[in-house]
């Protein structure tokens, strides 16, 4: 009987004791109708066990134990080479060993060879099989994988938390009750295999596995297979773990847990405040009265009064029961009289009352020697107070011995300190004083070697500030030179190309008069086409925007040229556009042409044979000349630093077309 059997059958008892009196009843109805209710919180744990796992361990289990039935085993020989006399059993591999070494043959007996020593073979069975090892290994990883997951998933299972929460005001008319109870109550090992019946059947299935296990792990075989060397993890795939049925589906089940990395299990952690009936509020108000009763009971000191009461009711209740029997037993009796049937009745109901009194007896009797041991316990705790009594005089004692023992330790230990520290003193004082001799003699050493190094010192930076100063004026004279030779090497490329810019701005200014004059001339002669007069017009932007760059490049830029101006910005932005679209439409040709040319005259100078001009020079020449109106400066201006074929004039070819493209 668990111990929920015994509280539920007890409070049963008690609950229907209290409902036979109508007053008691009436108190516990006015308890759970009172208007504040009852509120339980119910914490546990719901398990859902997957039986993939289980499924798969089961069914492996049965083919483990048909392996382990099997009984595989080798016989091991081991030869030795014993005297003759010690030989029981001689085989083939005797004699072929005593062919191969005759010199065990030392004597002969009537025509008979007769060895000293022979090899005698003793062959034993060894279960220790590969295969058996296999078994065993697969065995415990099984039990190790199960015993973790049956572990979590009981210790789950077994958790609870109830919590009950009531405040209550109960009045009538001779009473006034005022009930705030709080309760919480957490259990480690509750049963809750009714509330969880799937997880209750998942762990009765582990069980099963568990004891299935442990059964195998004990079968001899096992036991004889423990003792020898064990296995890796890794396993050799042997033809009987692969041919033989048994020891093939066991592979299967040992890689299926080696590969399983799942938990197998889940659990829900429920949370539930479930709905009280009206007959549950009647039993949770039990308590609450009982409580009442004992306060009212221990507080005022009825142990005894009530403990007579008792006594006397239930005295009371026998002796009525008595009278009832001798009541049956004189109607009995007169019956019988009246009647005159037999007294076989009337026995019955004597032995009845006998029955009684004997019970009665007994009671007493349990009762008597129930007071005999507790008197006998009473003294017996006396004599071990006693006992405990004089046991702590004597620690008490003991511990004032021990005070006293430790400051007596104490001083000593003072004293020790202080004649510790005063030879420390001195000793330390002996020191300071050699110390201080040689530390004067040391440091005399040391200002000697540290004057000789300074003065050292001083000399090698005097030697290295005459150095230092002979070269910083050889460095300041060749970084005068090299300035001033820089300043008439600048003024030089000043003054050239001051004079450079000079000759093509005024041949540029020639060249816009004389644009501006065929312009005007255009203008003058209406008989010209429209075509011709853009042409000319794009010619004078193409020019004027050359001559704007050539003076912006070399800073010749005057008031006159102030392009902040809404007006002066315009026509620059313009300019731009001109000279960027011209280069764009007539510089890829003029390279390609110009580079030709360039390593034409290359390749001739490397045959020692004169420059010809191709084709496409001479006509782009051509087309410069007519453009210009016989004026070929415009090409010059490409060919600029050398000859027509030099790589100078490449080179500021494509500068010019670089700055365009920017």
């Amino acid at each position: 009987m668990t111990q929920s059997d015994i509280i539920y059958r007890a409070f049963g008892e008690l609950y229907n004791a209290m409902q036979g009196d109508s007053g008691t009843a009436k108190i516990i109805g006015a308890i759970a109708k009172a208007k504040k209710p009852e509120t339980i919180t119910v914490t546990h744990n719901v398990c859902h066990v997957e039986t993939d796992w289980l499924d798969a361990i089961e069914r492996g289990l049965v083919f483990i134990g048909r392996a382990i039935d099997e009984d595989r085993q080798f016989i091991r020989s081991e030869g030795e080479v014993k005297p003759i006399e010690k030989v029981r059993r001689i085989s083939k591999e005797s004699v072929q060993h005593l062919s191969r070494h005759s010199d065990l043959i030392t004597r002969e007996q009537k025509e008979d060879i007769v060895p000293d020593k022979l090899y005698t073979v003793e062959r034993d069975s060894d279960y220790a099989v590969y295969e058996n090892k296999f078994l065993y290994l697969l065995l415990c990883r099984v039990r190790d994988f199960v015993n973790v997951r049956y572990e979590a998933i009981v210790n789950a299972y077994k958790e609870y938390r109830g919590e009950y929460e009531v405040t209550k005001r109960v009045e009538t008319a001779t009473r006034r009750m005022n009930i705030a109870i709080k309760l919480s109550d957490e259990q480690d090992d509750a049963i809750s295999a009714p509330a969880d019946s799937e997880c209750a059947e998942a762990i009765n299935r582990i069980d099963k596995i568990r004891q299935s296990v442990s059964f195998y792990l004990r079968t001899p075989l096992m036991l004889e297979v423990s003792h020898s060397p064990k296995i890796g993890t890794k396993i050799t795939k042997t033809n009987v773990l692969m041919m033989n049925k048994n020891f093939h589906e066991a592979l299967i089940l040992y890689e299926y847990l080696l590969g399983y990395e799942e938990d197998g299990f889940t659990i829900e952690r429920k949370v539930e405040t479930p709905d009280i009936p009206e007959f549950v509020m009647h039993e949770l108000a039990v308590p609450a009265l009982l409580s009442a009763f004992l306060v009212y009971e221990h507080g005022l000191g009825l142990q005894a009064y009530l403990q007579s009461e008792y006594e006397k009711e239930e005295a009371r209740r026998a002796e009525e029961a008595q009278k009832e029997i001798l009541k049956k037993l004189k109607a009995l009796k007169k019956r019988i009289e009246e009647t005159g049937e037999g007294a076989e009745q009337y026995m019955l109901m004597l032995e009845e009352r006998n029955a009684v009194l004997e019970k009665n007896f007994k009671l007493l009797q349990e009762a008597r020697e129930k007071i005999a041991e507790l008197e006998q316990t009473i003294e017996k705790l006396r004599d071990e107070i006693g006992v405990m009594q004089r046991e702590i005089d004597k620690l008490n004692a003991e511990k004032q011995e021990l005070i006293e023992e430790m400051k007596r330790a104490e001083e000593e230990h003072k004293r020790q300190i202080e004649q510790m520290i005063k030879e420390f003193e001195e000793k330390t004082a002996a020191l300071e004083a050699a110390h201080a001799e040689e530390l004067e003699r040391e440091r005399a050493q040391a200002r000697q070697q540290y004057d000789e190094l300074k003065r050292q010192s001083e000399e090698q930076i005097a030697s290295l500030k005459e150095a230092q100063a002979a070269e910083i004026e050889v460095l300041k004279a060749a970084q005068r030179q090299r300035l001033e030779d820089i300043q008439a090497e600048y003024r030089q490329q000043t003054d050239k190309i001051r004079q450079d810019c000079d000759n093509r701005i005024k041949d540029s200014a020639n060249r816009i008069k004389e644009s501006e004059a065929r312009v005007q001339n255009a203008v003058d002669n209406l008989g010209k086409t429209q075509g011709e007069l853009s042409v000319i017009t794009k010619e004078r932007d193409v020019l004027s925007a050359r001559l704007t760059a050539v003076r912006r490049e070399h800073g010749l830029l005057t008031e006159a040229d102030d392009f902040t101006t809404e007006e002066g910005f315009n026509a620059l932005e313009h300019e731009f556009e001109v000279l960027g679209k011209m280069v764009r439409e007539e510089w890829t040709d003029v390279k390609r042409i110009l580079k030709k040319e360039f390593y034409g005259g290359i390749r001739a100078a490397m045959h020692t044979k004169k420059p010809k001009k191709s084709k496409e020079y001479v006509e782009l020449c051509q087309h410069v000349k007519g453009r210009n109106g016989g004026d070929e400066s415009e090409f010059e201006t490409v060919k600029v630093g050398g000859s027509e074929n030099s790589p100078q004039a490449v080179d500021s070819a494509d500068d010019i077309r670089d700055e365009s493209d920017a």
